[in-house]
């Protein structure tokens, strides 16, 4: 949720959607439009594909662009922001600002001088700056949040379970490290734990050590277990999972996913509820 519970989302007002890459954006600049609010798209070049939002508002924007984004959020009377979807870290140096970005420069230098975590805060706080309210996607669409207990008919066996509190225990202790979002358990043990490759590389990690014969996961063992770090900015940098993530699990062979309720994002619960019976594993959102 919001790291700023006063920051209220009004439905009637218009809604920006800085968007990157992935389906999510996709998913709520609809629900949001199902809403009744006007959504604006600002299509992030290089990640986000303009295609993909049909007849939506929407204009596309570099990232050296950032004035230029400014005035034209300005011109529609929006105040509301989202930003959703992934972007590689971009260098400094690749940002190429236009005249009308120039003197932000200071302050998104600054940004960039830390980890991803000081840059994404970089980056709201700049936007609050300039009088803008920036909210997270389960502000506008909680439906797109793990809910609590299984997605699909398939539910957690207490072993499994045993093992989802371990990982979420193992999640907690490494905040402060800010490392990954997510780990794999099996065998009453640690077999990965996400760092720079993401969640999907760690995963597809295991299932190359289960393919040479390095490691084995017993039916029915192995989770993977998602949650964000403490204090983490869920507004700008919620843990998600997708398609993707479910056939990697399958892939590697493991049983299933524990997820923090309300607080990773799963997008279309419903075809990730069905992808997960196909594939026989579990999904289940675990509450805090």
């Amino acid at each position: 949720m919001s790291a700023d519970p006063a920051a209220a989302v009004v439905k009637n007002r218009p809604l920006a959607i800085i968007a990157g890459a992935g389906d999510f954006p996709l998913q709520l600049a609809s629900l949001a439009a199902a809403s009744g609010r006007p959504v604006f798209i600002a299509a992030l070049e290089g990640a986000a594909v303009p295609a993909a939002f049909g007849q939506a508002d929407l204009q596309s924007y570099r990232l050296g662009q950032l004035g230029r984004l400014l005035e034209d959020l300005r011109r529609r009377d929006i105040a509301d922001l989202v930003l959703i979807g992934s972007l590689p870290r971009p260098s400094f140096g690749a940002l190429r600002p236009e005249a009308s970005t120039l003197k932000y420069l200071p302050h998104f230098a600054r940004a960039f001088r830390g980890g991803d975590d000081h840059l994404l805060r970089g980056v709201v706080a700049f936007f609050e700056g300039q009088g803008f309210t920036v909210h997270g996607p389960a502000d506008v669409a909680p439906q797109m949040t793990a809910p609590i207990g299984p997605l699909g008919r398939k539910v957690a066996s207490v072993a499994q379970r045993d093992l989802m509190t371990r990982g979420f225990q193992l999640l907690a202790a490494l905040s402060p490290f800010d490392v990954g979002q997510a780990a794999i358990l099996a065998d009453h043990r640690v077999i990965a734990i996400e760092a720079a490759e993401g969640t999907d590389a760690m995963i597809r990690r295991v299932a190359d050590l289960v393919a040479s014969g390095r490691l084995r996961i017993a039916k029915g063992d192995g989770v993977l277990v998602k949650a964000p770090k403490d204090g983490q900015d869920l507004r700008v940098d919620m843990p998600a999972i997708g398609s993707e993530t479910l056939r990697n699990v399958t892939a590697a062979g493991l049983s299933g996913i524990g997820l923090r309720a309300g607080r990773v994002l799963v997008g279309d619960a419903a075809a990730l509820a069905k992808l997960a019976d196909q594939s026989s594993l579990f999904v289940e959102g675990v509450p805090s």
